[in-house]
């Protein structure tokens, strides 16, 4: 029930049918004049002063706090405007919602003028025009070319292999590429289209299987040959860009920029140490150059590691290497000076050392008929472990050790073998055999 305070004089209409009820209930304050005695502060005044002095004490102290640990940089203060209405811009710079008034000058009354400002182009050298990539693309793209392969055809019925590049490295039309560019075949046909656009049937010079090579001749002159760096100069993190046709001659000439990953890796049998590069290399790259800053070819685009776990492994014949070999190849159509003791093998490692309690080396799968091998005595399963006593551990070691060595010169192998009958101890014997010509 509501009570009226009898210390002010109140009127309410009881014929009102909602007069009991408090929020329809209407009333007037009269001071009363008859009464000059100040009236005492009720109980709720009283706590309302109270809260307010409480809050200002509690805000002081917030304040002090807030000082303090900001100079330690113990508090970070930030705003959040989440809860703002959207239409009531907020401004933390000011001390209300809308941002303070400030001076703002009228738009400016121009229209159109043909005499107005304009843009221009400024003057730029042609060193600031042409970055590295572009001075290397412009020297090496001339000399690279597309070669498209066929089988060798007995009748007019030929069919197309494939499409690779190839590296122009004479005027008069000598040009390098892999040896599996050309099917590993020196009966394949080839044809080459240069960057000119002119076509040529090409004959295949020679090629080398070890270190994926070949020589093709076309009947042409004044052509532009490749410069060659040395790639024993090389390191890791060098620029390098690969160039040639990716996909076919329709997309001939194509450039990827890179870098050199790594030095000296070994894929398969260890007769080239490849340099790595993270520069695309796709099919139709292989032939292609890998050049430097300068545009002069430091290798070969060769393979890549394709599979979804791999991404930006691309290898290339070092340019040394290719140099010495295409050399050979046009001279003698092989590799003339290179022995071999044509044998096939693997690995033993370090894992089946250990395991099964044999020296680590080369365990030999295959004996090949025209192998010197075939009157030592010498067995299948039979390990190489030493080249006149120097170890051997993996075929990259081996072919190291062999490659100093021509043909008709005589080695000493190291041979360890596991006898078939086990009631016989492992043993090592020691043979000596010349190289024969690796044609």
């Amino acid at each position: 029930m509501y009570e009226p305070d009898n210390n002010r004089n109140e009127s309410y209409n009881e014929n009102d049918s909602q007069s009991n009820a408090f929020k329809n209930y209407n009333y007037s304050f009269q001071p009363d004049h008859n009464n000059i005695t100040p009236q005492k502060r009720g109980s709720g005044t009283k706590a309302v002063l109270w809260f307010a002095a409480a809050l200002m004490l509690v805000t002081a102290i917030s304040i002090i706090v807030i000082g303090m640990a900001n100079l330690r940089g113990g508090i970070n203060i930030t705003f959040d405007s989440s809860s703002n209405d959207d239409k009531i811009p907020f401004n933390r710079n000011s001390n209300s919602s809308y941002a303070a008034d400030t001076e703002l000058s009228d738009a400016p009354n121009v229209s159109a003028d043909p005499n107005g400002p304009q843009i221009s182009i400024s003057e730029t050298s042609k060193n600031d025009i042409f970055n590295n990539a572009n001075r290397a693309y412009n020297k090496a793209a001339p000399s690279i070319v597309c070669i498209t392969s066929y089988e060798p055809g007995k009748d007019y019925i030929i069919n197309k292999n494939g499409v690779g590049s190839g590296i122009v490295i004479t005027s008069d039309g000598y040009i390098a590429t892999n040896s599996h560019v050309v099917d590993d075949d020196k009966n394949t046909g080839v044809m080459i289209t240069l960057t000119s656009g002119e076509q040529y049937l090409g004959t295949i010079i020679g090629i080398d299987k070890k270190t994926d090579l070949a020589v093709i001749k076309i009947n042409a002159d004044d052509l532009t040959p490749a410069v060659f760096a040395d790639s024993d100069a090389l390191y890791v993190g060098q620029d390098a860009y690969a160039i040639g046709n990716p996909g076919g001659a329709k997309y001939s000439n194509s450039l990827t920029k890179g870098t050199i990953s790594a030095l000296n890796r070994v894929l398969s049998d260890g007769y080239v140490k490849y340099i790595q590069t993270d520069a695309a290399i796709n099919p139709g790259n292989s032939g292609g150059a890998l050049i430097d800053d300068q545009g002069s070819v430091i290798g070969m685009n060769t393979v890549k590691i394709v599979g979804t776990n791999y991404e930006g492994m691309g290898f290339a014949i070092p340019s040394d290497q290719v140099i010495e070999v295409i050399n050979k190849l046009i001279k003698y159509g092989y590799v003339n000076d290179r022995g071999t003791l044509r044998i096939e093998g693997t690995n033993c490692t370090l894992y089946q050392s250990k395991t099964k309690n044999i020296p680590q080396g080369i365990i030999i799968t295959k004996i090949l008929p025209e192998s010197p091998l075939n009157v030592t005595g010498v067995k299948e399963k039979d390990i190489i472990t030493a080249v006149n006593d120097t170890v051997v551990k993996d075929f990259t070691s081996f072919i190291d050790e062999l490659s100093a060595f021509k043909p008709g010169d005589e080695i000493t192998l190291t041979i360890f073998r596991v006898p078939e009958d086990n009631r016989f101890e492992p043993f090592s014997f020691n043979i000596t055999i010349a190289l024969i010509p690796d044609e």
